[in-house]
């Protein structure tokens, strides 16, 4: 239940590499631990609604670091954060080093825990969240309507799904592999799969040479859900769509997409929250 990226040993790299890593490493953590969390907390807070004193769970939580924001910032009485790629005690231990690298106190908060979950299984009792959260994951999930009747059954009745989407597949940047295709859109709709894997392969990049066939992986994954199908997966697991904020930028639309459905096209993301109903 993740698509965010976890931490990839092993290799090498040159001075400049290395640089270069770092900076993204820096530029990353920003993003998810100041932004990312922001953007959560306020769009919660537009419905009046706090995670301050709540139970949270974050489903597909990846490397955790929105997590350590939110914990932060909106000092929930407990978050839990779920994903099938976890090793308890390397998250934690990732997660100090990167927060102690960014400045922020290596000691995680005492609310803040993580859980390694399965596939279509959430551990955890039947209604003991008020808020679950989750960003980016489910672009990536083998069966979205059985995760989201999971989300249903641990969250309590009077709850609040968070959950962001970014970027559909059908939508300009849905391949998930700009860094390989800088100034090409809709990648994944013009190319050939075969096409796309000789271009990760000849040009490397990212933190470590792993890092191509790890995006690699992570293209093959992806579920191609569309706007109409979210929807779908989320009444059929329980959920009513209460508030919606699409992302609709400006795009030009090559020859080759025509055949596809405009609104896949033009909606890049969304940002939801659901009662259960």
């Amino acid at each position: 239940m993740s698509s965010r990226r976890a931490n990839v040993a092993g290799g090498t790299a040159s001075a400049g590499e290395a640089d270069v890593a770092v900076d993204d490493d820096a530029r990353w953590f920003t993003s998810h631990y100041e932004e990312a969390a922001a953007t959560i907390v306020d769009f919660l807070g537009g419905v009046h609604l706090s995670p301050t004193g709540k139970d949270v769970a974050d489903i597909g939580c990846g490397d955790g670091i929105i997590d350590l924001g939110l914990a932060h910032k909106a000092q929930p009485r407990r978050l839990v954060g779920y994903d099938i790629d976890l090793d308890v005690q390397d998250v934690r231990r990732e997660l100090t080093r990167a927060a102690a690298k960014a400045g922020v106190s290596s000691e995680l908060p005492g609310c803040l825990d993580f859980a390694r979950s399965e596939p279509l299984s959430i551990p955890a009792a039947d209604a003991s969240f008020d808020v679950v959260i989750t960003c980016s994951a489910f672009g990536h999930i083998a069966d979205p309507a059985a995760v989201a009747g999971e989300m249903r059954r641990i969250i309590r009745p009077s709850g609040t799904l968070f959950l962001q989407l970014w970027p559909f597949y059908y939508s300009a940047h849905g391949s998930h592999l700009w860094e390989w295709f800088p100034g090409e859109q809709f990648v994944q709709l013009r190319r050939s799969v075969e096409d796309i894997e000789a271009v990760l392969r000849a040009s490397p990049r990212g933190p470590t040479p792993q890092w191509s066939e790890r995006m690699l992986n992570e293209f093959r994954s992806l579920n191609r859900i569309t706007l109409d199908e979210l929807q779908r997966a989320l009444l059929a697991g329980g959920f009513a769509v209460r508030l919606v904020e699409l992302d609709t930028p400006t795009i030009d639309l090559p020859a080759e997409v025509a055949e596809h459905r405009l609104v896949d096209l033009a909606v890049s993301g969304i940002t939801l929250l659901a009662q259960p109903c």
